[in-house]
């Protein structure tokens, strides 16, 4: 019999072989997208897992309550496809094991049956060559051997070895895989995990975490260098469904008509959401009819295939075709420069408060952007005539969104569509930013009074469009004054974005204090890394 305790241990197992694997498999992926994170993601989606496991190691639980929790935190920990189709899998376990204290070969046995067929269910468009393939054709073997065996651990072998030779087909179902002279990295990661589980049934001891070094053979990688990625950005998110009764089902048809690779798992009280789209912003929107979004993540895949993958040398961009659209924008901190890549921002100009970019700045930034349109986001209010004259000098077309803060910029770059005309996007590119109300916190150059408010030099400021609205000692006492200022009945959603003078502990404590006053917003934290501003905060 397998008990809750065991399947614990095989679970934390498994998941530090998959955690010393994760270069492998990142250096592996080029399916759906090559974007090099599979490992990445299916690592972090198990590491919620393990720390369940970890935390119930008492011997006491039923297998059941194990495999449920363990399925629930990989679920709310999913990270991209790959680590979403885990989460079913291992969801697909729980259902087997619901209500039971220990179960025996013959459950085992039907729990990966149950698993691939959970997967699959949970995908709009399989796809042959991939995890669901190596978990089904594993699971029907495991099936067959399971009539003449009542061993657990000759289970375990069966599953492992049959996963591993559906793994080498793969590359035979998959021409990408083949191309690129590897096996499908999802279901490399599947099998990793497995062979972690019975290293632990085997030895009875846990793999021990420990970095591999180990790496692929990425030699035939370079012919998906030019491969198209149909959509831009990987969006995926927690919703937290405001009522039970909501339809699920009428959020996934409206987004499945603007992306792909789309997973939407209705779990109970949350839904996973995982798409690959050009318009993320309009994803969300949508899934807020639903309920209140957590674990926001939103990677530029295009990005993350040409830093990650290809890893090119620099090249002279004149030397290829121009692209239809480029993105320049202007930002001061190591956090906000990050944001602004992964949304798609071709070149970023170093500036903001204080320290304004020329219109030569400005112009050449331009004349490295390879476009055919160019939109440049100023960010700052004394920047727009600098854009402005760059603009006019300019020989390609230059878009100006006359944005006056890096959080009106990320705003406006979510609302940017690969596939709109340059029409199209600067008229919602303008509408997502005329939606966010933001401020800032800084501090006093010296003493004066602004809005009726008296101001000491060195003291703590919080300004919004209308001027000082607060003035104090205490950091994050004015920027909760700020934060209440600028929330109003519309308001759906808050983010803190916090400077390079900032603790992120200040920063979350912050963040409690907004959500205890308003429980019915989101708030997020994310490091902007400015300097003068010690928080920056936006309003949506």
């Amino acid at each position: 019999m397998l008990t809750g305790l065991q399947y614990a241990k095989m679970i934390i197992s498994g998941a530090n072989n998959l955690i010393n694997q994760k270069e492998l498999l990142n250096e592996m992926n080029v399916f759906p997208v090559p974007d090099g994170d599979t490992g990445k993601n299916m690592s972090m989606s198990i590491s919620g897992a393990k720390k369940v496991a970890e935390d119930i190691l008492d011997g006491q639980t039923d297998i059941g309550n194990v495999a449920d929790k363990v399925a629930m935190a990989t679920l709310r920990g999913a990270r991209g496809n790959s680590g979403v189709i885990l989460s079913q899998l291992l969801r697909g376990f729980a259902k087997e094991m619901k209500g039971k204290k220990s179960i025996d070969a013959k459950t085992f046995a039907k729990c990966f049956s149950i698993a691939s067929q959970t997967a699959y269910s949970a995908v709009m468009k399989p796809t042959e060559g991939t995890i669901l393939t190596v978990a089904r054709q594993s699971s029907e073997a495991v099936a067959e051997f399971a009539k003449t065996s009542d061993d657990i651990l000759e289970i375990m072998k069966k599953a492992v070895k049959s996963a591993n030779i559906s793994l080498s087909h793969t590359p035979d179902l998959l021409p990408k895989l083949k191309a690129a002279g590897v096996v499908d990295a999802g279901g490399k990661g599947w099998v990793v995990l497995l062979e972690g589980m019975l290293f632990f049934l085997e030895k009875g001891e846990i793999l021990p975490l420990e970095e591999s070094t180990t790496l692929a053979d990425t030699s035939k990688l370079e012919t998906t260098a030019n491969e198209e990625i149909t959509f831009t950005y990987c969006t995926e998110f927690l919703i937290d469904k405001s009522s039970p009764d909501v339809n699920v089902d009428i959020f996934k048809n409206t987004i499945s008509k603007i992306g792909d690779c789309m997973v939407v798992i209705d779990d109970f009280d949350i839904v996973k959401v995982h798409i690959h789209t050009d318009n993320p912003g309009v994803v969300i929107q949508n899934a807020l009819k639903i309920g209140s979004l957590n674990d926001i993540k939103i990677d530029n895949m295009r990005y993350q295939h040409n830093e990650k993958i290809i890893k090119k040398p620099e090249v002279e961009i004149t030397k290829e075709p121009k692209k239809e659209y480029g993105i320049i924008s202007v930002s001061a901190g190591e956090g906000y420069s990050s944001i602004m890549k992964e949304l798609g921002v071709n070149h970023i100009i170093e500036g903001g408060q204080t320290m304004n970019p020329s219109a030569g700045d400005i112009l050449e930034a331009i004349e490295k952007v390879n476009a055919k349109v160019i939109y440049l986001l100023p960010n700052n209010k004394n920047i727009i005539l600098a854009a402005e004259a760059a603009r006019d000098m300019a020989e390609d077309k230059v878009v100006i969104i006359g944005t006056s803060s890096v959080p009106q910029g990320i705003s406006a770059l979510l609302a940017f569509n690969n596939n709109s005309s340059w029409e199209e996007n600067e008229k919602s590119m303008k509408e997502a930013f005329g939606l966010v109300s933001d401020g800032s916190v800084t501090y006093a150059v010296r003493d004066s009074e602004n809005n009726g408010v008296v101001i000491k030099k060195d003291d703590v400021i919080a300004l919004n469009k209308s001027g000082v609205i607060a003035s104090g000692k205490d950091i994050n006492e004015i920027a909760f004054e700020l934060c209440k200022s600028l929330i109003n009945e519309d308001a759906g959603l808050v983010t803190i974005y916090y400077g390079q003078d900032i603790k992120e502990e200040d920063a979350e404590n912050l963040a409690e204090k907004v959500e205890a006053e308003f429980s019915d917003l989101d708030v997020s934290v994310q490091f902007g890394g400015q300097p003068i501003y010690y928080y920056n905060i936006a309003v949506e």
